[in-house]
Parts: structure tokens; C-alpha cells; sequence
């Protein structure tokens, strides 16, 4: 069994980088417990720099998830993000450069022009402005960046990647969290029951990814207060794809900005109907959980509109202006 003293030395990267190496290997998903979790969520925030200067996440809302499910995909949680903001719902967007995917939320911001160094003490003002901040995790957590090589050497989900979305130092008041693997979900939503802290959709597709599948039955779990309620469904719309070809494709960094400028541009929706309905269902249980609509249905209503209305041009726009003006 975990020690305490053992979790602090694989945070704090203690450890040569082979038994590192060595130490995120033996900790397979499978030997995940409640306990084993929180004692890395607690160990991991206690490295945390710069919360103080953060503001409250009273009123907050983060999209994310814990990657990890070894199929290549959308940025999902990124695009959502924008389409939030752009319904008036103010995000404090928590993540991380990919740690063996394509493109991670960081990636995918970088190469849209929106700068990853944004200091602590800007982030009110930017989500004032804006409405939507992103969270760059090394800023908050440089442990972290020590500790990326061993989780890419590892060549397997972490402990990291269960924990990550948990990290936001904000703590919002919100979240909806999808976690890729079967075994961490239920423990995922044991550890948010117990805290007792707002609101949460917790969220896993059918395929194993961290999010919510159109075409595709949807395990979710609304978290409040410390109540869980059962809501999972099969959801309507166009899968971005199926069983047989989820493997196979080839949504690297280039075709996730491509994803993304097609949709904010409303060019050729044919071509990406599939992912227009997957942000617009995600951003869809954004608005619900948060209590903007009183069902996901029509939480879907709204991102579409706003996707479709030109919303979410307008507002990526501005946000990359204030970000000109705030950003380091």
C-alpha cells in the first residue's frame, strides 16, 4: 500500500528520475483507492503557487477532463469554454500541454495566439473582462513540469491525469469533469460527494473518453451538496466516430485548430457536424450544471445558437484582446 511520505517524494519529484519512472508505473489505475487519491490531490495542491493572488471561484465554472484514454480527439473542453463565456457563464479554465496525446488544452490555446502567461494576479481582471481565464497548471503547480518526462516515460495513463481537473486552484464552484478510465470514475465522484463543495457533472462516454458522445450512451453523475444523482443517457446527434475507427484518427494538434477555426467560423458545417455536436452537448451540460437551463436538451439549444450567431467569434475575439493587454 501508498505511503503518505511516498506520495509527497513522487510530488515533490524526489526520486531519481528512474525509480519515478519506476514509482507512476507500479501506481496503475487499478491500485487507485479513494484514499490513494486524495492523498495525491491533497499533496499536489500543497505545492500550489500564486492561489492567493486568484480570485474566488464563487460563481465559476471549469470544462475538463483527464485525458488519458489513448484515443485521439477534439479539444473539446477548450472549445466549450468560449461557447460558455460566450453565454454569459464566467470560466476559470484549468490545463496542461499534452502529456501523450496530440494537442492539450495549453497546446491548442498556444497555437490560437491566446499566451499561456498569464500572471495570477491578472486573472480577475481578465475574467472581468472577458469572462473566461485559462489556468496554465505549471504556473500553479512547477512541480508538475518536473515531473512530465517520467509521465511520458511511464507510457500510461497516471495518477496525474486522474487527478488533474481537481487541481484547478481556483476550486470553482462548478465543473463538469469527464474522466476517461471506468475504474477512477466512481471514486472521482465518492471524493466530490465527500467534500461537499458546489456543483459537478461528472462525465464518461461509452468509447472511454472524457466527455460526453453524441450517438453514444453517457454515464454522468450530478454532484451537489453531498448528493449524487444518477443522470446518465444516450445522447442524440452525429458521433465524431465509432468503435472501429476511434484508433485510427488523426486529430493532432494542426487538425484540432482546424476543428476549432471551422467551427468558430461557421465554415462547411457538413464538414464537422460531428464535432459541432459534440461541443454543443458538452457546452450544453456547462449551462446546465451551472443553472443558466434547466436541462442539458436545452443547454444544446443555446451553444448551438451561439455557435451559429457568430457568439463565439465575437467572443474569442475579445478575449484574445484582453488577454493582449493583461497577459506577461
Amino acid at each position: 500500500m501508498i505511503t503518505r511520505e511516498k506520495v509527497t517524494d513522487i510530488v515533490n519529484a524526489r526520486l531519481t528520475d528512474e525509480d519515478l519512472v519506476e514509482a507512476l508505473k507500479q501506481l496503475s489505475t487499478k491500485d487507485i483507492t479513494l484514499e490513494v487519491l486524495r492523498m495525491f490531490i491533497e499533496e499536489t495542491r500543497a505545492t500550489a503557487d500564486g492561489r492567493d493572488e486568484l480570485p474566488s471561484g464563487t460563481g465559476l465554472i471549469d470544462v475538463s477532463g483527464t485525458g488519458g484514454s489513448g484515443i485521439a480527439h477534439f479539444n473539446t473542453s477548450t472549445f466549450c469554454a468560449f461557447v460558455l463565456a460566450a453565454g454569459d457563464v464566467r470560466v476559470a479554465k484549468f490545463g496542461n500541454r499534452a502529456s501523450r496525446s496530440g494537442a492539450g488544452s495549453a497546446d491548442l490555446l498556444e497555437a490560437l495566439g491566446i499566451p499561456l502567461d498569464l500572471p495570477a494576479a491578472k486573472v480577475a481582471d481578465v475574467i472581468a473582462a472577458a469572462g473566461v481565464a485559462f489556468l496554465f497548471a505549471p504556473h500553479y503547480y512547477p512541480g508538475l513540469k518536473r515531473l512530465a518526462p517520467a509521465r511520458k516515460a511511464a507510457g500510461q495513463p497516471t495518477v496525474f491525469n486522474h487527478i488533474g481537473p481537481l487541481l484547478n486552484p481556483i476550486s470553482p464552484e462548478y465543473r463538469v469533469l469527464g474522466i476517461a478510465s471506468e475504474h477512477v470514475y466512481p471514486i472521482v465522484v465518492e471524493y466530490l460527494q465527500q467534500s461537499k463543495s458546489g456543483q459537478s457533472l461528472v462525465v464518461r462516454s461509452q468509447f472511454g473518453l472524457d466527455e460526453l458522445v453524441p450517438g453514444s450512451l453517457n454515464t454522468a453523475n450530478y454532484v451537489s451538496g453531498g448528493t449524487v444523482h444518477n443522470l446518465s443517457f444516450s445522447a442524440q446527434g452525429t458521433p465524431p466516430f465509432d468503435g472501429n475507427n476511434a484508433q485510427s484518427m488523426n486529430l493532432d494538434l494542426e487538425h484540432n485548430v482546424g476543428v476549432f477555426n471551422k467551427l468558430m467560423d461557421k465554415q462547411s458545417f457538413a464538414d464537422v457536424q460531428p464535432w459541432l455536436d459534440l461541443v454543443c452537448l458538452n457546452a450544453g451540460a456547462g449551462f446546465f450544471v451551472t443553472g443558466t437551463v434547466g436541462s442539458i436538451d436545452d443547454g444544446i439549444v443555446v451553444a448551438k445558437d451561439l455557435i451559429c450567431g457568430g457568439r463565439v467569434r465575437e467572443k474569442f475575439d475579445e478575449v484574445r484582446r484582453v488577454y493582449e493587454k493583461c497577459a506577461a
